[in-house]
């Protein structure tokens, strides 16, 4: 099976495909998610472990269902087709199915059934890139042992004593497995009456972390990650707000990514200012200049062209879409480059022009009422201001549920 060649910078690891943790359970909220990073990056990168035992995930690339939910497509085997989603594959296996066999002799949770890992690998064949096996799993478990003792501080108590058991077990594993390490808290807790509940979250905390971020390392691209709290995106600086700070706002709506065609996002890569959008994006992760005017215009034109693109595809097809889309109270996107990345709802993220030192760049989806977004240099300064609060004001109301973002960085935060 042939290796597909990436040489695109603008190539970007899924962290939200990730089956551990604070997974997204729905297909429609996740293909939403895909969807919003399928159309601001040159590549998508998945790993062979979500791609196989992600049940959210499988239904968008086509595995079997027993019920059709009209509220999403499931057409996301395009994006593979057309070199916009890749399959990161481990070098020591030689097929996905080997990977999901693999899985299922250490009774791995979740693993999909031998026709759909058959149907992935037909897909992927061609699309997909390999990584280090044993690089992965060294630094998976580096990373773990490595935080797992910056927590052992005095006094030598029972949360001590659990990390230090914990710590003592992974360094004898060769090679170190998530599923195991899960196996061995589950057997510690129910036979140490002294085991430190708070030292087993803190240990599945940092495996969590450690697995989440070791492809994305050894593949040396960024990561893709939501925030389970929404960084506030406005920063207020004093009282003065020139307008070469800020960039304007474009509506695109959750529900419209959950149902806007594959065809469409893979159709956009033949623009021309889609190509100039990701390229800045792709600066903005390299921690490389960004020319601010470039990427205001040309996302203006993209977006543009999206918005007439869905108007044509849910015409006569799919009314609510429709409806979302002409919508004013529809979600606005803010693009802002950011000195800072954090996972709380207290950030404050400087939005930039050219030449800021940025660390990544956030997409916000944000349910804000579409008379917030005129464009700042028709404003004077206090109106200017007036807005600028305003956002801040609806963007704090808004519950975690009702924000979507979009936060691409070198490394995803361990918080």
């Amino acid at each position: 099976m042939p290796v597909k060649e990436i040489h695109d910078h603008g190539r970007v690891l899924l962290s939200e495909t990730e089956h551990h943790g604070h997974r997204i359970d729905d297909p429609g909220d996740l293909r939403a998610r895909i969807v919003q990073h399928a159309l601001f990056a040159g590549h998508l990168v998945v790993t062979d472990s979500q791609v196989l035992n992600n049940a959210a995930l499988r239904p968008l690339l086509g595995e079997r269902h027993e019920s059709d939910d009209p509220s999403y497509l499931a057409d996301l085997a395009a994006l593979v087709g057309a070199d916009l989603l890749f399959v990161a594959r481990r070098d020591s296996a030689g097929s996905l199915r080997e990977v999901r066999d693999g899985h299922a002799s250490r009774d791995v949770q979740g693993v999909p059934s031998e026709e759909y890992a058959d149907t992935i690998d037909e897909i992927s064949e061609g699309h997909h890139v390999l990584y280090s096996g044993s690089k992965v799993s060294d630094r998976f478990k580096e990373r773990t042992v490595e935080h797992l003792k910056a927590l052992i501080e005095p006094p030598e108590d029972d949360f001590a004593r659990t990390l230090r058991a914990a710590v003592g077990w992974i360094d004898e594993q060769d090679p170190f497995y998530y599923n195991s390490l899960r196996q061995w808290s589950a057997h510690y807790a129910s036979h140490n009456e002294a085991a430190s509940d708070l030292a087993l979250e803190s240990v599945e905390k940092t495996t969590n972390w450690a697995y989440r971020t070791a492809v994305p390392s050894a593949l040396d691209v960024p990561i893709a990650w939501g925030a389970v709290h929404t960084p506030t995106t406005v920063a207020v600086r004093g009282d003065v707000h020139r307008d070469d700070e800020l960039m304007p706002s474009w509506e695109l709506n959750p529900r419209i990514l959950r149902r806007l065609p594959a065809e469409i996002v893979c159709e956009s890569t033949q623009l021309a200012s889609r190509g100039v959008v990701v390229e800045q994006f792709a600066r903005v992760h390299a921690h490389q200049q960004v020319d601010a005017k470039s990427l205001e215009d040309n996302a203006r034109e993209y977006l543009h062209h999206l918005q007439a693109a869905a108007l044509a595809a849910f015409r006569g097809s799919y009314d609510e879409a429709l409806d979302a889309v002409r919508d004013e109270r529809g979600a606005r996107l803010h693009v802002s480059m950011s000195t800072e990345v954090g996972a709380v709802a207290s950030s404050f993220i400087t939005l930039g022009s050219a030449g800021l030192d940025v660390k990544a760049l956030m997409l916000n989806l944000l349910a804000v009422p579409a008379s917030v977004l005129v464009d700042s240099r028709e404003a004077g300064r206090q109106r200017s201001k007036d807005r600028m609060r305003e956002w801040l004001e609806k963007e704090c109301d808004l519950s975690d549920e009702a924000k979507l973002l979009r936060v691409v960085s070198r490394e995803e935060p361990f918080d």
